[in-house]
């Protein structure tokens, strides 16, 4: 009766061990909601900021024209309005149709 015992309390172990974990509901997810906004940076262009005016903003000597519903997200994937961004901030950015759509900017320390 103890080997059964023992063998179905090591079965359930293993069994719990193998399981994919499931995330549950709780505060710790709410609080990554922002990180919901973050997206994949590959295929972006990088450089440094020369200059912001108005929809248009120079990157290492070139000039672009943003999209009117262009995402601006700072390094930590939080939203940055266009008139926050400080000239020597280091960027990636999308180009769409020969505009820029997304842009993840670092801002100076």
């Amino acid at each position: 009766m103890n080997n059964t015992v023992f063998l179905v309390v090591l079965g359930l172990l293993t069994l719990g061990q193998t399981m994919p974990s499931v995330p549950s509901n709780s505060i710790a997810e709410t609080e990554q909601a922002p990180e919901a906004m973050r997206f994949a940076t590959a295929g972006f262009q990088s450089g440094v900021i020369d200059e912001v005016q108005g929809s248009s903003i120079r990157i290492d000597g070139r000039s672009y024209v943003l999209k009117s519903s262009v995402v601006v997200l700072t390094h930590e994937g939080e939203p940055l309005e266009i008139e926050r961004i400080i000239p020597t901030s280091l960027v990636k950015f999308h180009l769409k149709e020969g505009h820029i759509d997304k842009m993840v900017v670092t801002l100076p320390q």
